[in-house]
């Protein structure tokens, strides 16, 4: 009985094995032979190429050029006097009124802008941003490019 059914299945298997092998040589043969008849069957195509003649474009209008503009140079400092208005650029820069006080460009604030102020004592010592600072000694300074800091807290920094 066993066997019986295992030669059913191998029949079976036979079947469908020689059916996938049919299956390929027709697609096989029809893949090869439609491309040949395809070439042999199509007509020959003539092509006619004309030129026409170039268009000539328009002549184009000679571009104008602009009035050159003349601008004002934009000045390089600002007159320093106790909360007389500074430039950005001069933001923490040492300056001297004309009366020998030493200020400051501050910015004070979206309202206020940059301003001249007072500040304390400057010894004139050189420190780098975030190097330590004894609070009870150290007021201001300057960093290595000439910009005014201050001791705030243990550290020096550039503002208030």
């Amino acid at each position: 009985m066993q066997q019986d059914r295992s030669r059913q299945i191998i029949w079976v298997l036979a079947g469908i094995a020689t059916l996938l092998v049919a299956v390929f040589v027709v697609l096989a043969t029809y893949t090869f032979t439609r491309d040949r008849d395809s070439d042999a069957d199509a007509a020959p195509v003539t092509v006619t190429v004309t030129s026409s003649p170039a268009e000539v474009p328009a002549p184009q209008p000679a571009p104008v050029t602009p009035p050159p503009v003349t601008t004002q140079p934009e000045p390089t400092g600002s007159t320093p006097y106790e909360g007389g208005p500074c430039f950005e650029s001069e933001a923490r820069s040492f300056g001297t009124a004309a009366d020998g006080t030493s200020l400051v460009c501050n910015y004070m604030g979206a309202d206020g802008g940059f301003r001249w102020v007072q500040h304390a004592d400057n010894d004139g010592s050189v420190h780098n941003l975030g190097e330590p600072c004894d609070p009870a000694v150290d007021k201001v300074a300057q960093d290595p490019s000439g910009k005014a800091i201050m001791c705030g807290g243990q550290f020096w920094v550039d503002g208030p």
